[in-house]
């Protein structure tokens, strides 16, 4: 009995380990995309093309990867970030080339940031929480005048937000450290021209490969 005891406390502690290992999420997401335009100059159909009306995301601790299905001019639109290098990879299908950016840029515009327990969502038939985020864009690149976010969470999916306190771009790190979450519904405003809405219809807990944070060896990454 004794080595029966000792057998069945091996595998309570082996079990017991592993979960302790899977505290934060990973799995696999698939959202729908949908736009409202408000320039004449970008036709919802243009954004469908282009940005696609669906994406996939793979998600592990310490790094994720969305992959956009779009079908314009460059294709689809793979990005890889990695938390511990803190770097984002952007990758488009009919491009040659990977650009590489930094994940801790200095923001200077926040406007306004909270969490709203009044404002929830039926997401996936679970009522989620959300937090809005408004802030004022600034680089060389920018070609609107203000990001206004509603970010939709559920605490089941878990994210590290240690791991992203240096997300600084886009204030990723701020949304994380009060959710703790991943979003899974978001609708953004890329003020005045266009909003973009973002909701998961799949969300599967499952070991993402490795492979899946490679990049394409046959292309050339340029940091940015």
């Amino acid at each position: 009995m004794n080595t029966i005891t000792k057998i069945a406390s091996f595998f309570f502690l082996l079990m017991i380990t592993t979960m302790s290992g899977q505290e934060y999420f990973e799995g696999v997401l698939e959202y729908k995309v949908s736009y409202e335009s408000s320039s004449e100059f970008i036709p919802v159909e243009t954004l469908k093309s282009e940005f696609g009306t669906s994406f996939t995301a793979y998600v592990q601790e310490d790094r994720y990867a969305m992959i956009f299905h779009g079908t314009g001019q460059f294709g689809w639109m793979k990005v890889i970030v990695s938390l511990k290098e803190g770097y984002a990879f952007t990758e488009f299908e009919k491009s040659d080339t990977i650009m590489k950016t930094k994940l801790n840029k200095v923001q200077e515009g926040l406007i306004e940031f909270k969490r709203n327990s009044d404002n929830k969502k039926l997401v996936l038939n679970e009522w989620c929480e959300s937090v809005t985020l408004k802030y004022k864009p600034s680089g060389p690149d920018v070609f609107y005048q203000e990001h206004r976010a509603t970010h939709y969470f559920n605490p089941k999916y878990k994210l590290n937000a240690k791991l992203y306190e240096n997300y600084t771009d886009g204030y990723r790190n701020l949304f994380v450290a009060e959710s703790n979450a991943i979003s899974i519904r978001n609708e953004i405003e890329f003020f005045p021209l266009f909003k973009q809405i973002d909701e998961a219809t799949s969300i599967v807990a499952k070991e993402v490969p490795d492979a899946m944070f490679n990049l394409n060896p046959a292309k050339t990454v340029f940091e940015e």
